[in-house]
């Protein structure tokens, strides 16, 4: 049941993202009776589906049912996010960005959850006891509760992402495998100058790196020893930009020099998120820095269509004293969430409804799908079938969970990494357990809160920076420019950006995160 709210503020506000109507003939209505609840929810370009098979669990367990308030056209989230703003008219339960909820109540927009909490949502309530990191993340600046996010379990899997290298072709060549700059560059030389893949042709090459500008710009640097471009981080209780480190300036010059002995791919920044399937199927990939999971399954290969393939991870390199590879591990939440905004008419219905995610059976739900045809239950804990593990129509484990709603983010709820040690090659399992251990990954800054204001102009400021920095990055690493000569620039022009005003907002955001118990 979708209800109207009228706030002359609230309305203004979203009158500034967009100024169309939503579809209203395509929502529901009800009483305070209603055991239905309207739901916004758009994960991935899937809006939230009735009939998936999760959503009618919940409703076995707790009487609720839920109707999407965002229509199967709905596809882009920020664009029915802000429809349904400028149309005034809110959906039972937002599921969004933590950070954009928490500013909708600020308006007035979602309700205060901390008394509800306390009064009828008791697995919530034990949640946010038993677990002061995850605490902090619930509270907004002015210490009241508008969502409850997705939690990541960090206590068993903190990491994502490492180094991998064709270790078949080390195993060629007779080469270790290996743990610094030196012998990673003459492994590398080797593969490209010695016809590693054997066809005749020096087309090896070297590293690779998936995804966009951004996120190729990122893993790039990361294997030189650079922290994400885009991020600040913390020593000593300071918080500073991640390219003012001088180990960025190190890594971007490392890259460059590689780039020019073309050990780094050509089309390193074009290739895009394909990359993976564009280089190691056709036997040409050397070294990357990606997912564990997803890209430990290209191992497969050697059963397929390269006799011996083995793409395996490998410990951060070492590139010089106190410098190493970086790998940045997960963050409590990614900042996706759900709360019940104040058109609801029945918040006690909602909060128990949200509260069934935090039981046994609505977390071993979302993780793990439905009993008897996902899972079963061995010594107590829920195993993946062969349907999601070896699925007859060659589906992957993630698509056959997320076509029931399982795995889709947006509601408040923590995730149980078991689900993804499930199904993930012992070669995953291998980098996971690599990268957990010894300092190996880099943990990111917490999550931080900021008042609007802050926020409005620190997106602002980091726009104008970031746009700076992938000028200057992408220039240096081609070699169209060189790090030193403009160097003096680039920080002058990141300063004009107001990069120091920037500083001082995450500080001050850091002190306050510092500052809750």
């Amino acid at each position: 049941m979708k209800r109207k709210i009228a706030m002359g503020a609230l309305l203004l506000s979203a009158l500034m993202f967009n100024g169309c109507s939503n579809e209203g003939d395509s929502k529901s209505t009800g009483t305070k009776k209603d055991k239905n609840l309207s739901v916004f929810l758009v994960f991935n370009g899937m809006p939230l589906n009735d009939e998936w098979e999760i959503y009618k669990k919940a409703e076995e367990a707790t009487g609720v049912k839920v109707k999407s308030y965002a229509s199967k056209n709905n596809t882009d989230s920020t664009q029915a996010y802000n429809l349904m703003l400028a149309s005034n008219d809110f959906s039972d339960i937002i599921a969004y960005r933590v950070p954009d909820l928490e500013k909708l109540g600020s308006d007035g927009g979602m309700i205060p959850l901390n008394d509800l909490i306390d009064k009828h949502a008791p697995n919530i309530k034990k949640f946010i006891e038993e677990n002061p990191l995850y605490r902090k993340d619930m509270y907004s600046l002015d210490g009241k509760i508008y969502a409850i996010p997705t939690y990541y379990d960090l206590n068993k899997l903190s990491v994502s992402s490492g180094l991998f290298i064709r270790t078949d072709w080390l195993k060629k060549f007779g080469l270790p495998v290996p743990k610094t700059l030196e012998e990673a560059e003459n492994a590398l030389t080797i593969f490209k100058e010695q016809d590693a893949n054997g066809n005749g042709r020096k087309d090896e090459v070297g590293i690779f790196v998936r995804g966009n500008i951004q996120a190729a710009l990122n893993n790039l640097t990361g294997i030189f020893g650079a922290r994400p471009y885009k991020t600040f981080y913390v020593e000593n209780d300071q918080v500073t930009f991640a390219t003012l480190d001088p180990n960025f300036k190190e890594a971007v010059k490392l890259s460059a020099e590689w780039y020019k002995k073309g050990l780094i791919d050509k089309e390193v920044f074009t290739r895009g998120w394909g990359a993976r399937d564009a280089v190691l199927p056709t036997n040409i990939g050397g070294m990357t820095l990606d997912w564990f999971g997803s890209t430990a399954s290209y191992n497969s290969l050697a059963t397929t269509q390269i006799p011996g393939f083995e793409f395996y991870p490998i410990e951060p390199l070492q590139i010089k004293d106190g410098m190493k590879s970086v790998a940045v591990g997960r963050n409590t939440t990614p900042e996706i969430g759900w709360g019940i905004s104040a058109a609801s008419k029945n918040p006690e219905q909602a909060i128990k409804f949200m509260d069934w995610w935090f039981s046994e059976e609505g977390r071993r739900t979302w993780n793990f799908g439905i009993e008897g045809k996902h899972y079963t239950m061995v010594d107590g804990k829920p195993v993946f079938t062969d349907y999601v593990l070896n699925n007859p129509d060659g589906k992957g484990p993630l698509k056959v969970l997320q076509e029931v709603g399982a795995q889709v983010s947006g509601p408040g709820v923590q995730q149980d990494a078991d689900y993804e040690f499930q199904y993930s090659n012992d070669i995953a399992k291998q980098g996971f357990e690599m990268y957990m251990r010894n300092e190996n990954t880099t943990m990111p800054l917490p999550i931080l809160k900021y008042s609007p204001k802050d926020v409005k102009k620190l997106e602002k400021i980091m726009a104008l920076v970031n746009q700076t920095t992938e000028e200057y990055m992408q220039k240096w690493i081609l070699g169209v420019s060189d790090i030193d000569t403009d160097w003096d620039t680039y920080i002058n022009r990141i300063q004009q950006n107001g990069i120091n005003e920037a500083v001082e907002l995450v500080q001050k955001g850091y002190n306050h995160y510092n500052s809750v118990k």
